[in-house]
């Protein structure tokens, strides 16, 4: 009988965590949809920190440059309804973006404004 007991909470224990790890947003990936809304909310120097909060999840770092000093670092999200972002980050703060909506459409962001 306990042994039944054991494997029954073992099993139940497995498919929970299980289930959280699917939940969790998975890097580059988001919900959010990015459009010209989004867009607006960006602001040219904001911690890169701010932005993942936004979008409720990391990016995808698909570069650095090393040639600078501090290093650029290229970052990526796929969002909801085919949106795209892209943002380049110096020492932590956002320094460029480009926002591609679910239109096709793009707006772009850089530390002189928008």
């Amino acid at each position: 009988m306990s042994t039944k007991i054991t494997i029954a909470t073992l099993a139940l224990m497995i498919f929970c965590i299980a289930t959280g790890a699917l939940s969790a947003a998975q890097t580059g990936t988001a919900d959010t949809v990015f459009n010209r809304r989004f867009y607006e909310k960006m602001q040219p120097m904001m911690p890169y920190s701010q932005l993942v909060k936004m979008i409720g999840a990391e990016g995808i770092n698909v570069g650095d440059v090393q040639r600078t000093s501090p290093p650029v670092v290229n970052y990526h999200w796929n969002g909801g309804r085919k949106s795209l972002l892209d943002a380049r980050v110096v020492a932590g703060k956002v320094v460029g973006a480009t926002v591609t909506s679910p239109k096709g459409r793009k707006f772009s962001l850089d530390i002189k404004g928008k």
